[in-house]
């Protein structure tokens, strides 16, 4: 009767000792994909603020593109109501009608 008492301690011991392994394991496997989860965070944030910038740069640039856009038009209207004409300007307008922007 004694051994198989012992024997049955043992039994659980080891399977205490086994779960516990395991749970010690899975704990671990939590941690790093805690970590994980953490730094995939951490960069997305970053990625965030980079969207953030480059827009708020694109809405700058466009802004001050209308405002160097209307300032010319003033200029042209003035120098057109003192008389004074410039043919080339036209011509380099034309070849540059698209808006162009600095590449950041």
């Amino acid at each position: 009767m004694f051994s198989s008492d012992w024997e049955t301690q043992e039994d659980n011991r080891l399977m205490c000792s086994s779960l516990q392994k395991a749970l010690f394991d899975e704990e671990d496997h939590v941690k790093k994909l805690q970590q994980k989860v953490a730094s995939l965070e951490k960069r997305n944030k970053q990625l965030q603020d980079r969207v953030k910038k480059a827009k708020r740069l694109l809405r700058q640039a466009r802004k001050n593109g209308q405002h160097m856009e209307l300032t010319n038009q003033k200029l042209n209207e003035k120098l057109s109501s003192m008389g004074v004409q410039f043919p080339y300007i036209n011509s380099l307008k034309q070849a540059h009608s698209r808006a162009t922007y600095l590449k950041v």
